[in-house]
Order: C-alpha cells, then structure tokens, then sequence
C-alpha cells in the first residue's frame, strides 16, 4: 500500500534498509553502547591468563630465534597491536 505521505514513505524505506543491512540496536546518538568494549587491550588480558601467556612465551621465543619478533604484532598494527619484542618485554617485566 503506498503512503500519502512523503516523510513516512522514507522513513519506512529508511528502516527496511537498515533492517536489510544488519544496523543494530547497538549503536546510539552518543556512539556506540559500551557492550563488548574492554577498556584495556588485548595483550594486558593474554598476559594475564595462564595459557595464553604460555603461548606468547613460546611464539616469542620462536620469532627471537628467527629475528622477526619486532615484524610480528600481537593485534592490527594500526589499532594498538604490539610487536612482539614489545611482547617478549612485557613477559619478563611481569614473570
């Protein structure tokens, strides 16, 4: 049925597009709600739990030995990743 009026007719195409896209209720006027954000990255979390250290024990020993530690990062480069010479660091700091 066609809308009389103009507003609600892009409105209501508005909506079905974002439906169709997957926009979520997640996202606010004031940005994105805080679910799912962590306040510290990664690496402060893997070097916390007991595997995951382990992990980064291993593979930074591997990347010293082959001199690639400081090309390899622990998470995108450009949002905050750490090289893992960083890493290896970060490791001997906490032991």
């Amino acid at each position: 049925m066609p809308y009389k009026d103009a507003d609600k007719q892009r409105k209501a195409v508005r909506d079905a597009v974002e439906k169709h896209r997957g926009i979520t209720k997640g996202i606010t006027e004031e940005g994105i709600t805080g679910q799912g954000i962590t306040k510290y990255p990664a690496i402060v979390y893997a070097l916390t739990d007991p595997e995951k250290r382990k992990k980064l024990e291993k593979i930074t020993q591997s990347l010293k030995i082959h001199k690639q530690a400081e090309n390899v990062y622990y998470g995108y480069p450009n949002m905050g990743g750490v090289p893992f010479d960083v890493v290896g660091d970060l490791l001997e700091a906490t032991r």
